[in-house]
């Protein structure tokens, strides 16, 4: 038992090594992907559990998942561990409890092994870049009208009553979109120049004689035409005559708009719309504002707590030394400083760049930012590489933990097993009372059946004396009858010969010679009648 123990570690540290390689391999690929979404946050304490249960996504969680499949079993449901008998060398669910929170602290995680200025930095140059949208210039100096007839703009749809709608577009305050007040939906549509992140709308009235416009809505979309379109809000203009912005409180990216104009000022017959703009910044000049907004953050030195410098076109070599080891802290503090000059000797000109941004940004201006952030790479790969050898120490030390505590697992394994057995012997003896019950209800079945039998055949016995008593009851009752009818048959002949022999004798001249015949009867009658009344009395008992 002992050596198969020790083979069982001995392949799991094998494969826990390998998995280690395997996944720091993957890790030095998928890198730059992380680092392109900004880093992620330090693992708190409940991911930190979270994690500690295990996905077995890789091969370096074998271990860990294998552990957690002792863990399920060695902690049973409560209501199962009422039925395993409590041994006194079986350890509580207290001391299994307090056994699994092992003393070692949990790993750092990646951005607190790194210095906390370059994240924050990060964080807050993201946010302050999408917080704000710079609107798109011409090289003028005006800006952008992604609205206009003249660069591509047009309007696709209005409702039956309008005249003019394309007006609104081509900048001449002297055509204006004309509606009669009266008509119950009034709406535009309009196919800007190019998918925009919009920002800002423009509305004006130039015209007199007509009503101005006072609530609107403002709907957009990506593609036309469509069923659904998005909300972005109702907006009310003063009753002036001249051009009145509006701020989207949250810009987003569309193509059409659909402006539903929903009431006006006065009581005119006409009412019109003069101009309509629209201003924003489109996806290319959007990255490179957000690409330049991270550069300007990223080597801007000091912490919030610091005094705020700024970034010169050509820092000091000493300087920038400084700024990265704050940055990168101990596992970048190895990286030369030659490689440190040649980083930043490269750095563009935030102050350039920006001014640089009122046009179209150059391929080379954008090929330096794209090789910068490269460089940022390799830096933070290195990094990475440091944090995952300190990991890796970490986790060594944690399995050495994790098998000195299989130790004791494997004790309450075998107590778990024991008591196992003991409830494998109680189901064999209840299994073996069970086919004895059975046999015998079997048993009984059969005498049940038996008896079944028997009681029909007793049943149809006891029909048939039944039947056979009906019958002779049926011929009492008729031998009943017959007597009595002869009876009464013989009580009437005998009267009628007495009666005779009465009228005989009374009239008979010769009363001495007739007195004999007075009392002869016959005696086959009284033998009848004396029959009848023996039988009626035998039937009656």
């Amino acid at each position: 038992m002992q050596r198969s123990r020790e083979a069982l570690l001995h392949r799991r540290r094998a494969k826990t090594g390998s998995g280690y390689k395997l996944s720091l391999s993957l890790l030095f690929l998928l890198w730059p992907l992380i680092f392109r979404a900004h880093g992620y946050p330090a693992p708190t304490e409940s991911n930190w559990k979270q994690n500690k249960q295990g996905q077995c996504k890789t091969s370096n969680f074998a271990n860990k998942c294998l552990l957690k499949e002792t863990h399920d079993y060695i902690l049973p449901d409560p209501e199962d561990a009422e039925s395993v008998p409590n041994d006194s060398d079986t350890p509580t669910r207290e001391d299994v409890q307090k056994s699994d929170h092992l003393p070692w602290a949990v790993p750092l995680g990646l951005d607190e092994f790194k210095s906390r200025a370059i994240s924050s930095k990060i964080n807050s140059g993201t946010a302050g870049s999408s917080g704000s949208v710079m609107h798109r210039v011409e090289p003028g100096g005006a800006e952008y009208n992604y609205a206009s007839a003249s660069k591509g703009a047009k309007v696709l749809g209005s409702n039956k009553e309008a005249k003019g709608a394309s007006n609104i577009l081509s900048g001449d305050k002297d055509k204006y979109l004309r509606n009669p007040c009266s008509a119950e939906e009034k709406f535009v549509i309009i196919e800007i120049s190019e998918e925009i992140l919009v920002d800002t709308i423009q509305v004006a009235n130039f015209e007199h004689h007509s009503s101005n416009l006072k609530a609107f809505e403002l709907l957009g979309s990506l593609s036309f035409p469509t069923d659904v379109w998005v909300f972005f809000g109702n907006f009310t203009a003063s009753n002036v005559r001249h051009a009145q912005r509006f701020v989207l409180q949250e810009p987003k990216w569309v193509r059409y708009l659909k402006l539903n104009l929903q009431s006006h000022y006065g009581s005119e017959f006409y009412c019109t719309l003069s101009a309509v703009e629209v201003y924003g910044v489109d996806a290319v000049e959007r990255m490179l504002e957000d690409l330049i907004h991270t550069q300007d953050n990223l080597y801007a030195p000091g912490d919030g707590d610091a005094d705020k410098r700024t970034v010169s076109p050509h820092p000091n070599p000493p300087e920038s030394e400084d700024v990265h080891q704050n940055n990168f802290g101990d596992p970048a503090s190895d990286i030369s400083s030659a490689n440190h000059e040649k980083v930043n000797s490269n750095v563009p000109d935030p102050v350039e760049e920006t001014h640089q941004q009122v046009g179209r940004m150059p391929g080379d201006t954008v090929l330096k930012i794209l090789m910068q952030k490269v460089r940022t790479l390799d830096l933070n790969l290195f990094a990475l590489e440091r944090y995952m050898e300190d990991l890796n120490s970490r986790y060594v030390n944690i399995f050495k933990e994790y098998s000195k505590d299989m130790g004791g697992k494997d004790i309450l394994i075998q107590n778990i097993k024991d008591g196992i057995r003991n409830l494998v012997d109680r189901q064999d003896a209840i299994t073996k009372g069970a086919s004895d019950l059975k046999s015998w209800k079997s048993h009984i079945s059969m005498q049940l059946d038996h008896l079944l039998r028997d009681n029909a055949v007793l049943r149809s016995e006891v029909n048939e004396v039944r039947r056979k008593q009906t019958s002779l009851e049926n011929k009492g009752v008729l031998v009943f009858l017959v007597c009595c009818i002869f009876s009464l048959l013989v009580i009437l002949r005998l009267s009628l010969d007495m009666a005779t022999s009465v009228y005989r004798v009374v009239l008979s001249v010769n009363r001495t010679d007739c007195s004999r015949k007075f009392c002869a009867v016959s005696s086959s009658w009284f033998l009848l009648l004396l029959n009848c009344i023996i039988v009626i009395f035998i039937l009656t008992l």
